[in-house]
């Protein structure tokens, strides 16, 4: 269950950059990112106090989310995550973003906020488990920084603990969500897999699978098959495009039996990018 562990997608990240010259961007970007979450991954805690070795606490998680149709992370107790390690982690990543161009004055106006205090890290966490998007867009304008970037820092310091507890859930727990939203985080899936005339939603956030209706948009909740349509991808009969006609977002599908090799857990979305070109051209929304 889960993506493979961080520093087995490094290597195979390390060897994509010499064969995907069309993805150097997105692929060096995903090296420099991963390697930060390496570090938080590889010390006892994940960034997150809860002892993983005891099952009874992550059964505990799974009930309470089961019984509240809320995903796993409503659950998490904001506090428990580590202020010191994962601002060491956020200053890492913001710098990665400022070395690349991108939003660098307001990275670095955020930043000065975060060390002086003015913008609470731990703030910035809870808000981004609880989904408080008031808080996230008013720290964001504060700093003169889009939202979702903000979001995607948060959610990257925050991805090693998740990932682990997508790696620890009873594999039965995600086949009994059956919910569009990830069971573990809560985020709409990017990407579908096909796999013995079964769907799974592939969480390509914390890593989790799980089954869901052969019709159904993950956006709007829509299961009128007469609505939903899909888009062939001619270079390339293993991926479709899922699209509802209703709301007009979309889906990245993989037809895992028609797959010439197997594509690594945890980097489905990266390597299919040219499906996003494709929706994007055809006037769909990602979810």
């Amino acid at each position: 269950m889960g993506k493979k562990p961080i520093k087995e997608r490094l290597k195979i990240i390390s060897a994509m950059l010499l064969q995907h010259k069309d993805l150097q961007g997105p692929l060096e970007l995903k090296k420099k990112t991963l390697v930060i979450q390496k570090e938080i991954d590889s010390t006892p805690t994940k960034g997150l106090a809860i002892n993983w070795d005891d099952k009874k606490s992550i059964e505990d998680l799974q009930k309470k989310a089961l019984d509240r149709k809320l995903p796993i992370i409503y659950f998490l107790d904001p506090l428990k995550f580590d202020p010191d390690l994962l601002l060491i982690a956020f200053k890492k990543l913001v710098h990665v973003f400022v070395e690349q161009r991108i939003n660098e004055e307001g990275l670095k106006r955020l930043l000065n906020h975060v060390e002086s205090g003015k913008i609470s890290l731990s703030k910035l966490i809870e808000a981004a488990l609880g989904e408080n998007i008031t808080i996230i867009a008013d720290a964001a304008k504060e700093s003169d920084v889009k939202a979702e970037l903000l979001l995607y820092l948060i959610g990257a310091i925050t991805q090693p603990a998740l990932e682990e507890i997508a790696r620890k859930i009873d594999p039965q727990f995600p086949d009994k969500w059956w919910q569009g939203s990830c069971p573990v985080c809560g985020r709409i899936p990017a990407v579908a897999k096909n796999r013995y005339r079964k769907r799974f939603l592939v969480c390509t956030y914390c890593g989790t699978e799980y089954l869901s209706d052969n019709y159904l948009c993950v956006h709007c909740g829509n299961k009128d098959p007469y609505t939903l349509k899909y888009i062939e991808v001619e270079a390339n009969p293993a991926f479709k495009i899922d699209f509802c006609t209703k709301c007009k977002h979309y889906i990245k599908k993989i037809e895992e039996t028609k797959l010439k090799e197997p594509i690594p857990k945890g980097l489905e979305d990266i390597l299919t990018l040219n499906l996003d070109f494709l929706a994007k051209d055809a006037g769909l929304a990602r979810n």
